[in-house]
């Protein structure tokens, strides 16, 4: 999924800072109080916000981001491990597991060509 079909309806909207904040942190952990601290909501506001404006959690909207970043990295030759500490996994065994419940291929296989295709 690209990264322009994750972001927010409203452009100047509290959600959206905190997006920009997620996307400016993908390498490290990021808290809901920090989150909630960039939109200037409580915790529990920020949840219900987030999840109103995005469909998502936002944990869930972080994961997006971090796999849409690993495979704008993969197709430009980075290596999976390199891949995976840019965007904030803890190991390329994590990434992989991770990738591969989201897109149905091991990162070490994509782009998805069409040797999949041919596996089948």
């Amino acid at each position: 999924m690209p990264l322009d079909e994750l972001l927010p309806c409203e452009a100047s909207s509290p959600v959206l800072q905190a997006v920009v904040y997620m996307r400016d942190r993908l390498a490290g952990p990021v808290t809901v109080a920090e989150l909630a601290g960039v939109a200037r909501f409580s915790p529990y506001h920020f949840l219900r916000m987030f999840k109103r404006d995005t469909g998502y959690t936002p944990h869930r909207y972080l994961t997006l981001l971090r796999l849409a970043e690993v495979k704008r990295l993969l197709e430009r030759g980075v290596t999976v491990t390199q891949a995976a500490q840019r965007c904030g996994f803890y190991s390329t065994a994590h990434l992989s597991s991770v990738f591969l419940r989201e897109t149905g291929v091991r990162p070490s296989r994509w782009p998805a060509s069409d040797q999949c295709a041919a596996d089948g």
